[in-house]
């Protein structure tokens, strides 16, 4: 085998070879960046990734996966696990979580891209160290230290998006701060993968409030949360979007009778359904006493379009208790549109306020492979904050 190495590097051709190459699973394509240098080049050059990423949402575009995370009882343990989206939630693989929690919470997911999931440590704004994880190939990415800390401002209510730009093969993370509470204009930061460093863009922001770690949803290369415009005597909810690639906020309005500010502003959140940008709105029914709720979903048919918004279903939770065993734990169960059926998929994890959002849309790629430090991993991470304590 290794007698034949330099000719195998060399035949068949270039493109032959890319073809061939990205037809293999990731952990086969892992195991032949050792076999030279040309493949290890190759198998990690951002057009190959791009290429094998794009093949692998088109072969496995009937074979979905979800990431699971699991919580343990004392929050200092997270269990994570990938599991085809079909009728009995098979698990597909188990992942190991390389990174350690401390002081009984955990790390919060931000949001997913292309394989990569971006990680926030920052519950209770001791520390704001974000992370770029890609569990297929068990890379971990430290970012460089925010500018907007505790120590440096006091309390203040925050959100983080992440995606990636097509037209620059690029991934970003922005970071939105608001102090005082609530201050507007926010302070605004970005990160980008290519430059490894944040830039300061507080001078694009939309003056509007973002409840604090609000939930996300990466839509159509635009990061998108609710939130609220408290300027004047009018005052009333909207989505405010941060499209990854051109780095600008834009406004989108809801359906009118959602528009009306509530006193519950968790009453409402966005989403991702079949590629469309969606909305979840939590209502309730019934007398006091013997009070339940459903979630009714609308989805944006043409994106950017406030009149093209469709109620799609409801999702009666009532129902959901009633079928499902309860336990200490939260549950998840699928629910069929079409026949109303519920199913309890036996996986139980955390009902910690930060931590209800276990279940995630995954891809396997090989986004952040080759990249160089400040790339770590688990014990590396905590070998290297303890050579920084003894520099300092």
């Amino acid at each position: 085998m290794t007698f034949h190495l330099k000719k195998m590097s060399e035949f068949p051709p270039r493109d032959v070879l890319i073809d061939i190459l990205a037809r293999l699973p990731i952990k086969c394509l892992v195991q032949c960046t050792t076999v030279c240098k040309s493949w290890y080049s190759l198998i990690t050059s951002p057009i190959f990734i791009t290429i094998h990423l794009n093949r692998s949402d088109v072969m496995n575009k009937d074979n979905k996966l979800f990431l699971v995370r699991r919580c343990s009882s004392d929050q200092n343990e997270e269990h994570y696990s990938l599991h085809y989206d079909n009728q009995m939630f098979d698990e597909y693989a188990k992942v190991r979580f390389p990174l350690k929690s401390y002081a009984n919470y955990n790390f919060r997911i931000i949001s997913s891209c292309n394989g990569v999931i971006c990680l926030s440590y920052d519950q209770f704004f001791i520390t704001n160290d974000l992370y770029l994880w890609n569990p297929s190939i068990q890379k971990l990415m430290a970012l460089p230290p925010v500018r907007v800390r505790l120590q440096s401002r006091g309390s203040f209510m925050h959100n983080i998006g992440f995606g990636f730009d097509p037209l620059t093969n690029d991934y970003k993370v922005i970071r939105i701060v608001f102090s005082n509470p609530g201050e507007i204009p926010p302070e605004v930061d970005i990160f980008t993968l290519s430059t490894g460093t944040w830039r300061d863009i507080r001078h694009l922001c939309l003056p509007y409030i973002i409840e604090d770690r609000a939930p996300l949803a990466y839509v159509n290369g635009a990061a998108h949360w609710i939130a609220s415009d408290r300027r004047g005597v009018l005052r009333g909810r909207l989505i405010v979007s941060f499209h990854i690639g051109d780095e600008v906020f834009r406004e989108i309005m809801l359906p009118g009778s959602m528009a009306i500010d509530v006193s519950y502003p968790l009453s409402l959140r966005v989403a991702k359904f079949q590629e469309s940008l969606c909305l979840i709105e939590m209502q309730l029914s019934g007398h006091f006493g013997n009070i339940g709720k459903y979630y009714c979903v609308w989805m944006m048919k043409e994106y950017g379009v406030a009149t093209s918004w469709t109620k799609q279903f409801n999702i009666d939770m009532g129902k959901i208790l009633e079928s499902a065993v309860l336990t200490s734990n939260g549950f998840l169960v699928s629910s069929d549109p079409e026949s109303k059926k519920l199913r309890d998929l036996e996986i139980y994890g955390s009902t910690y306020s930060w931590h209800k959002d276990q279940f995630y849309a995954y891809t396997e790629s090989l986004v952040l492979l080759g990249l160089k430090p400040p790339v770590l991993r688990g014990k590396e991470i905590e070998a290297d904050e303890k050579t920084k304590e003894e520099r300092e």
